[in-house]
């Protein structure tokens, strides 16, 4: 969970949560101008959105976290293969000896 892959995916989809509330506030208005928007009202509500998406993704990663999850436990059980030979291989050999 704690790798880059999984901040960004997590990040991208707090903005576009974030995005999509302020854009549902500022669009509830009857009649939008700048100055009508209670703009602390927007910055909240997508911030509050951000920070639900962050913890939505760290209970529920995305298929791409998961993805990302899976290559990891491949590679490190490579890893692990390798390492496991390499200490076999380093094992001495006995020669059988021959008794008369």
């Amino acid at each position: 969970m704690i790798t880059i892959q999984f901040w960004a995916s997590a990040l991208e989809t707090a903005v576009k949560a974030a995005a999509a509330a302020a854009l549902a506030i500022i669009g509830s208005d009857q009649l939008i101008t700048a100055s009508a928007i209670d703009w602390t009202q927007v910055g909240g509500v997508a911030l509050l959105a951000g920070i639900v998406s962050i913890l939505t993704s760290i209970v529920v990663p995305t298929p791409e976290v998961r993805a990302a999850k899976r290559e990891a436990a491949r590679v490190e059980a490579q890893r692990a293969a390798q390492a496991a030979k390499k200490a076999s291989a380093k094992k001495p050999v006995r020669k059988a000896t021959k008794r008369a």
